[in-house]
């Protein structure tokens, strides 16, 4: 099993690990401060070396309670046995600041419009998120939503990562009126939830990576919108300095 220091710390940029295993181009680790795509998060960049050579990480995947570290070129069997490894911090800097933007978004939907979040996709540059039920976004919406959004966002709210008992994560996130029948689908060998806390705006269970206030995301601009399926649409969005 490979423990996952970004559960605890989202600023964490490099760490040292312990090499498990190497096979495919993939180096599995003892511990990892990459993030692996998963939540609709894509898998953090960076490099791995040790005292020889350095690979870079074009990818992280999670099989089952490993954590594989894709690497470009051929990896030797005496890579390690210590390695160090070193973020691509800008690309993950970048999912942080969207990821918490999503949530917000997310929330701002939930209870102005009643529209239910059903996927995602975090990335630098545009995200993305699906909602439903609605069969049209207007522009005028969009507008509504970038300024309430925003608005939001500029109340410089401090993120908080907790760590509960399933079933009282489950019924506090039932009363912050999350959307608790995904929790569900959580297979039961999970006896301990992370949630994250905007401030006192969004509650949500999240395993991903994000801000430690909203300051830092800057504003949100909503682009393009498009239907999805029957009463899917899914919002691009984008972030701004400015």
């Amino acid at each position: 099993m490979t423990e996952l220091l970004h559960m605890q710390d989202n600023y964490l940029r490099e760490f040292d690990g312990r090499v498990a295993s190497i096979s495919e181009g993939a180096v599995v680790l003892d511990r990892t401060c990459f993030y692996p795509e998963g939540g609709g998060q894509i898998g953090d960049k960076g490099t791995l070396s040790d005292s020889k050579s350095t690979f870079q990480v074009t990818d992280t995947r999670k099989v089952d309670d490993e954590v594989r570290h894709i690497c470009a070129g051929i990896i030797p069997q005496g890579f390690g046995p210590v390695v160090h490894g070193s973020l691509d911090w800008n690309s993950r800097y970048e999912c942080m600041r969207f990821h918490t933007a999503q949530h917000v978004l997310s929330r701002y939907l939930l209870l102005n419009y009643g529209l239910e979040t059903v996927g995602n996709m975090v990335k630098p540059g545009e995200s993305r998120a699906d909602y439903q039920q609605v069969d049209h976004i207007t522009e005028d919406m969009k507008r509504e939503v970038e300024a309430g959004v925003n608005s939001i966002l500029a109340r410089n709210l401090d993120i908080a990562i907790r760590f509960m008992p399933r079933e009282e994560a489950i019924t506090f996130l039932q009363e912050a009126g999350y959307q608790v029948r995904y929790l569900e689908m959580v297979p039961k060998s999970v006896s301990e939830f992370r949630v994250v806390a905007v401030g006192d705006y969004d509650f949500a269970s999240c395993a991903g990576t994000h801000v430690a206030n909203t300051g830092e995301i800057g504003r949100i601009v909503i682009g393009k919108s498009k239907n999805v399926g029957a009463g899917k649409q899914r919002i691009y969005f984008s972030l701004s300095r400015a």
